[in-house]
């Protein structure tokens, strides 16, 4: 291996800036980058994700990423990036845009990987023993299933009355398409994610009120105190006059 072939494959800078500095990136990067802030603070906000940095820092930002930047520093803002496009792991880029939490001798490490023109096999040595410290600490970002999983529990939680056909229509999907990935990917229906969410509410209630479990079962928008009690049964093993025995005051 070269130095024309690592810098094909790698770039390594020590960007410095005064006071501020702004870099619009919305047309994507073509490296994923892992870098550490020196100097100075800044934000990075994309569509789906908003990261803030502070002195001190190591960030993460994914290749094909469209984001905008933001710099600040007193006197002086100084950050060091290095650059890839592929690691010897999976898919890579399914890692999000984030702050890496890590320990005083990583950054250590990675101030110390030399930043020259050319890259040579020392530098990539010492990024590659700070990659594997980084890597087991990386997210991974939502595939687009669990940012409509997330979407639609949302929408239940925060409407459980809702009807199926309302909940896709805010998500902007199918009604059988919303049922089949819910169920594919919670191994359990809408419905019954509803009425676990139900039940969970009548237990606050249940556990700190003297209410009726009629009222209770009226609050939580059930048809009948009957049908309350055979979800409430059936989702939490016991009935509501036993929660409300064993409680602890």
């Amino acid at each position: 291996m070269n130095d024309i072939i690592f810098s094909d494959n790698f770039t390594f800078n020590d960007f410095s800036f005064s006071s501020h500095h702004y870099t619009d990136n919305r047309q994507g990067v073509n490296y994923n980058f892992l870098a550490y802030m020196a100097k100075g603070h800044a934000e990075i906000v994309s569509d789906r994700k908003s990261i803030k940095i502070s002195e001190g820092d190591i960030f993460y930002i994914p290749k094909n990423l469209s984001y905008q930047s933001y710099w600040y520093g007193n006197d002086e803002i100084r950050f060091l990036s290095f650059g890839f496009l592929e690691l010897n792991t999976d898919d890579f880029a399914s890692f999000e845009l984030q702050t890496v939490p890590c320990f005083k001798e990583t950054v250590d490490k990675i101030t110390a990987i030399p930043i020259k023109r050319s890259i040579d096999c020392k530098a990539l040595s010492l990024f590659y023993d700070v990659m594997s410290d980084i890597l087991p600490n990386l997210k991974k970002s939502e595939s687009k299933e669990q940012a409509f999983i997330r979407l639609i529990k949302t929408c239940i939680r925060k409407n459980p009355h809702l009807s199926l056909a309302e909940i896709a229509k805010q998500c902007y999907i199918s009604e059988p398409y919303l049922y089949s990935l819910f169920k594919k990917n919670t191994q359990t229906s809408p419905n019954e994610y509803r009425q676990k969410f139900l039940c969970e509410g009548a237990i606050e209630f249940l556990v700190t009120t003297d209410k009726k479990i009629e009222e209770i079962s009226r609050i939580m928008g059930f048809s009948s105190s009957s049908y309350f009690r055979k979800v409430f049964k059936k989702h939490t093993g016991k009935t509501p006059g036993e929660i409300r025995k064993n409680r602890t005051f």
